[in-house]
């Protein structure tokens, strides 16, 4: 599941684009105020913007591009009734990592969504190994995802390389700024916060199907660290009231 933040000013057509993404199981955002658009990012995860450039009143290239100052990662698909191919070759050349025209096909729409978070993925970690494992949890890159004792976990991708760092380093304690320059790159906007609110999304999706870890930590005045996976306590057993008794008697 990803977040995806759509901007356009026909709410009926992000009547549809809502339609379409909540099916294929993730969550939209949407607005018809470039405004309200920038305000999500300042103050939510967004794993890929959509976005209108024909906006009355406003230079859609421009928004285009003050999204692009406030998270320069965030994949972004232009989804726009200007058809025509110097509209199209102009989105692609300045602001946009894809541009699908209007009236959208949905398979092909969502298609390219896929292909998109599929990118976004894979960087800044493009070398990275494809499965990674510690204790209990099984971190597939390719299928976004972590598996727990054979439960799949859908991740977004932020989620999925904060929680690849952490296993990268089990033990090791990590400080936010060390989290947010590992897991999402150097250019990443954010502030420390971002760790804390990402963190949590993680612990409420993975906590629930662990037994014995590892699990992740905060350590005080420092950042986090994925604890080393512990064996689940065995319960000694009890000695029987005859065999105690009779361990008492003088030989």
């Amino acid at each position: 599941m990803a977040i995806i933040l759509a901007l356009d000013t026909d709410r009926l057509h992000l009547g549809l684009l809502g339609f379409l993404l909540k099916q294929d199981r993730h969550e939209l955002c949407q607005t018809v105020d470039p405004e309200g658009a920038l305000s999500v990012l300042r103050n939510k995860f967004v794993d890929l913007v959509i976005v209108e450039p024909a906006l009355p009143g406003h230079d859609g290239y421009a928004v285009c591009r003050q999204i692009r100052e406030r998270d320069p990662d965030v994949p972004l698909m232009i989804v726009s009734e200007r058809a025509a191919e110097a509209q199209v070759v102009q989105g692609l050349r300045t602001v946009a990592d894809d541009y699908v025209t209007k009236p959208i096909s949905p398979h092909y729409f969502l298609a390219r969504v896929h292909a998109l978070l599929r990118r976004s993925n894979m960087h800044p970690h493009a070398a990275a190994d494809e499965i990674l494992t510690s204790g209990e949890i099984e971190l597939n890159l390719l299928q976004m995802q972590a598996i727990i004792n054979n439960r799949p976990i859908p991740l977004t991708p932020r989620e999925l390389w904060l929680l690849h760092t952490l296993m990268s380093n089990v033990g090791r304690v990590l400080g936010r700024e060390q989290l947010m320059r590992l897991a999402w790159g150097e250019q990443f906007m954010g502030g420390a916060k971002s760790i804390d609110v990402c963190i949590q999304r993680i612990r409420k999706k993975i906590c629930p199907q662990l037994r014995k870890g590892p699990f992740i930590e905060a350590v005080r005045g420092f950042g986090y660290q994925l604890g080393v996976p512990r064996d689940p306590i065995t319960p000694q057993p009890v000695a029987a009231r005859s065999d105690l008794s009779a361990s008492l008697l003088p030989a």
